[in-house]
C-alpha cells in the first residue's frame, strides 16, 4: 500500500476532467467554492473545460496529459475530478503508472472515475478515494449550504477521510441492514457496479482475493442488477471476495412492460435484496446493504485499497463497516 499524504488547509488541489465534459460552469464554480470553503486552493487543469466529440472532455491525449501533469506538479497535493461519464476507460492503456508511483497524492472521484480509481490502486498500490466530484457532490445544495444534516455528514466524512485519515467505525446516516451475517476483514475495492464490470477480463481488473467489494447503482432495473451480479458470479468474483457492501441504489427503474403483467401475478415480486441474495447463493461472505454512498445521495468518502472490517451480526440487524489501518501519510 502506498499512502498518499494527508490534505492540509491551504493546500493547492488539482481539478481535472478525465471523462465527460463539464455540463455546467455554474455548478463547477459552486464545487470549486466548496473546496475553497474547506481551506483549499483549487487549480483547474489546462484542458479541463474542453469538449471533444460531444461526450468527451477533450481528446484522449489531452485528458491523459492533464492527469499526468497534475500528478507531477509539486504544487498540487490532491486531484479531484469534475464529473463522471463514459470515457475514462480510454486513458487506461497509456497511463504512466511510474509517474503515479513516484508522485503519490490523493485522487478522488466516483461513477465513471471508478474506472481509474481501482486500476491505479491495483497497478501502483496507491490508496485512492471514492468520493464526490466537483461538479457533482461538492456542488450539491446539501454541501454548498453546509446547513442540512446530510451536507454536514458528507463534509465531515470528506474532511475526516482526506485530512485526518480517520480510522475506526464509519458513521451511518441511514440504517445499514445486514443481508447475510458474518464478519470479514479485507481490502476495499469497488464503486459503480456497471463500471466495475467493465474492468472484468481486462489487464486492469482487480485481483479479487481478500477484497471487500462495495458497489452502488443508478438508473437501473432489477433485471439489470440481477444480470450484473450474475456476471460477477460467472467471473468467479464471489469465490474470492471476503465480503460485500451495497450502497444506495438510486432511481430504480420499473420493470420492462413485457414483464409487468407476469410480475404482477407473483405473490411477492422480487426486490433488490432478494436478487442479491439469490445471485450470491452458496457463498457465505457477509453482505451489508444500504450503506451511505452512491449517486445523488448523502455519501461517505471511502478509501480504496484500505483495510476494512465488515461486521454483520444477523439478518435484518444493523451492520458496521470500519477502517482498521492507517491509509494516509503525514
Amino acid at each position: 500500500m502506498i499512502k498518499p499524504p494527508r490534505l492540509k488547509s491551504g493546500d493547492v488541489v488539482g481539478v481535472v476532467s478525465p471523462s465527460t465534459p463539464v455540463f455546467s460552469k455554474r455548478e463547477l464554480s459552486r464545487g470549486m467554492k466548496t473546496l475553497e470553503s474547506l481551506g483549499f486552493k483549487p487549480k483547474l487543469g489546462p484542458r479541463a473545460l474542453d469538449v471533444h466529440a460531444n461526450y468527451q472532455a477533450g481528446t484522449r491525449e489531452d485528458r491523459l496529459h492533464d492527469l499526468h501533469t497534475m500528478f507531477v506538479d509539486d504544487e498540487v497535493k490532491a486531484i479531484f475530478c469534475t464529473g463522471g461519464g463514459y470515457a475514462a476507460i480510454q486513458l487506461l492503456p497509456d497511463i504512466d503508472w511510474g509517474i503515479i508511483e513516484k508522485n503519490p497524492k490523493i485522487f478522488v472521484g466516483y461513477s465513471d472515475i471508478v474506472t481509474l480509481l481501482n486500476p491505479i490502486t491495483e497497478k501502483t498500490g496507491l490508496v485512492t478515494f471514492h468520493g464526490p466530484t466537483v461538479e457533482g457532490g461538492l456542488a450539491s445544495d446539501l454541501v454548498v449550504s453546509q446547513r442540512s444534516s446530510g451536507g454536514k455528514y458528507m463534509l465531515k466524512s470528506f474532511k475526516n477521510t482526506l485530512m485526518k485519515g480517520e480510522i475506526g467505525k464509519l458513521p451511518a446516516y441511514t440504517e445499514w441492514k445486514v443481508l447475510r451475517p458474518g464478519r470479514a476483514e479485507g481490502t476495499l475495492v469497488g464503486g459503480n457496479l456497471n463500471v466495475m464490470l467493465g474492468l472484468i477480463g481486462t489487464p486492469y481488473e482487480p485481483k479479487w482475493d481478500g477484497k471487500i467489494l462495495f458497489w452502488e447503482e443508478v438508473d437501473e432495473t432489477i433485471e439489470g442488477i440481477d444480470n450484473y451480479l450474475w456476471r460477477l458470479r460467472i467471473a468467479k468474483v464471489f469465490k474470492k471476495i471476503e465480503g460485500m457492501v451495497v450502497g444506495k441504489i438510486t432511481n430504480l427503474q420499473p420493470i420492462d412492460e413485457d414483464d409487468r403483467e407476469k410480475w404482477a401475478s407473483l405473490e411477492r415480486p422480487p426486490v433488490v435484496e432478494d436478487i442479491i441474495l439469490k445471485a450470491t447463493e452458496g457463498f457465505n461472505f457477509p453482505i451489508l446493504y444500504g450503506v451511505d454512498f452512491g449517486h445523488d445521495v448523502t455519501s461517505l468518502t471511502l478509501p480504496i485499497g484500505a483495510n476494512a472490517l465488515l461486521d454483520c451480526p444477523g439478518p435484518g440487524r444493523t451492520g458496521k463497516l470500519s477502517i482498521v489501518d492507517k491509509y494516509l501519510s503525514d
